[in-house]
């Protein structure tokens, strides 16, 4: 398996660049196609159309007009930071423009790319509501690729710290990672279940082996006090892991999904690339 498209979120925030950089190099080494996408919000504000609200027509048309246009300036300087990065990498690449305020049409266009990088929390120009990327990777099928603003290593994806356990998950977020699993100079498989064997079963070591894997390190953690995420957290620094893999584990409740302790306690604190997927 190969990615052979890219989605990657973009604006004029803070890290914007960085995350499409990234992104770019991610579709040249795998020699895959880039979509660059905008989120723009096409929501009338409240005050405009509430109860109550009497407002002239002309006042209203003039406000939209006013926020038409800033929209299309702010995607504008969003495409004009996306464009030359793109096209320095050498890569086909596309735009699209697309409503964000609920997360229907960018998961939509998420179930149709291989990978989709994202910040955690993304909220569309001029919009109010907040888009997680764990909302998009419940979602969508497929990996997502979550960047943190602060910084992260440019060429990650060297030393991989995989969070594993027996599980769907865990056996889900491992085919959609393959590419990178592959490419990878260290494989270290860490596991907070307790118990758990030494090493990586064999017909697990074969599976990975057959993908070009490198042979994986397994550490089991078996400290009784510490949870889940530190203890990951813990490895990823002793290892020192340039991106971690990890099953995206939550649970339908009403109409959101509710994410596992692990799951939120990662993305919360996350400081190295994370590639997620359920």
């Amino acid at each position: 398996m190969d990615y052979r498209s890219v989605l990657v979120q973009v604006d004029t925030s803070r890290g914007a660049k960085l995350r499409v950089q990234a992104a770019a190099a991610i579709a040249s080494r795998f020699k895959a196609r880039l979509t660059g996408v905008f989120l723009k919000s096409e929501m009338i504000p409240a005050y405009l159309v509430g109860e109550g609200a009497v407002m002239a027509a002309e006042v209203v048309e003039k406000f939209l007009k006013e926020r038409r246009e800033q929209v299309a300036s702010a995607g504008a300087a969003a495409r004009l930071l996306f464009d030359p990065i793109a096209l320095d990498a050498g890569v086909p690449f596309h735009w699209l423009d697309i409503n964000g305020d609920n997360d229907d049409e960018l998961v939509a266009c998420a179930r149709r790319h291989d990978l989709v990088v994202l910040p955690r929390a993304i909220r569309s120009n001029f919009g109010s509501d907040t888009i997680s990327a764990e909302q998009v990777g419940m979602a969508s099928g497929g990996p997502i690729l979550v960047l943190p603003q602060a910084g992260y290593p440019e060429n990650f994806g060297k030393r991989i710290l995989v969070a594993w356990k027996d599980s769907r998950e865990a056996a889900r977020v491992l085919r959609d990672a393959w590419p990178f699993l592959a490419a990878a100079e260290e494989l270290h498989f860490v596991t907070a279940a307790r118990g758990d064997e030494p090493e990586l079963d064999e017909l697990l070591q074969r599976h990975l082996a057959s993908h070009g894997c490198k042979t994986p390190n397994l550490i089991v953690d078996n400290s009784n006090d510490v949870p889940a995420g530190e203890l990951i957290r813990r490895h990823i620094d002793q290892i020192g892991a340039d991106m971690v893999v990890l099953g995206l584990y939550g649970h339908p409740r009403f109409a959101e999904f509710v994410l596992g302790g692990v799951s939120r306690d990662m993305l919360n604190h996350i400081t190295m690339p994370l590639l997620v997927s359920h």
